[in-house]
């Protein structure tokens, strides 16, 4: 093999392991997104799957005792999941706040346990409209 063939294979062979290296962290770390009102029907069956769970916190459920948080998130009215979380929150996170929350659900308790949640930013970080001046 000559000098210019053995650095087409290595490329060939860096490039290929970069690939590869690549795909596997990112189908490692992906986890689907689903809605409280996509959510429920499955619910029994992702028990004990790390999943994402996106709703909006109802408005006077969250109970907070130090760093340990409860509330409730919901899509429709009367779809609603119990959450558990333990940390830090967001400014943001609040009564009617957009919220994705990442953990297990456990159909036992009926209770997802979150070891992430991230909280939406509220409209009022949105520009202004500006006034027409004619």
């Amino acid at each position: 093999m000559n000098g210019k063939t053995a650095l087409i294979v290595s490329l060939l062979v860096v490039v290929g392991a970069l690939g590869f290296l690549i795909y596997t962290g990112l189908t490692g770390n992906m986890v689907y997104y689903y809605h409280v009102d996509e959510f429920l029907p499955k619910a029994t069956a992702l028990n004990g799957e790390v999943i994402k769970i996106n709703g909006k916190v109802k408005a006077g459920s969250i109970l907070k005792q130090n760093m340990d948080y409860r509330f409730v998130i919901h899509g429709a009215p009367v779809n609603t999941v119990n959450v558990d979380y333990h940390g830090v929150v967001p400014d943001t996170f609040k009564d009617g706040s957009d919220v994705v929350v990442e953990g297990i659900y456990h159909p036992d308790t009926k209770r997802f346990h979150a070891t992430t949640l991230l909280a939406k930013c509220p409209t009022k970080y949105e520009p202004q409209k500006q006034a027409r001046v004619e």
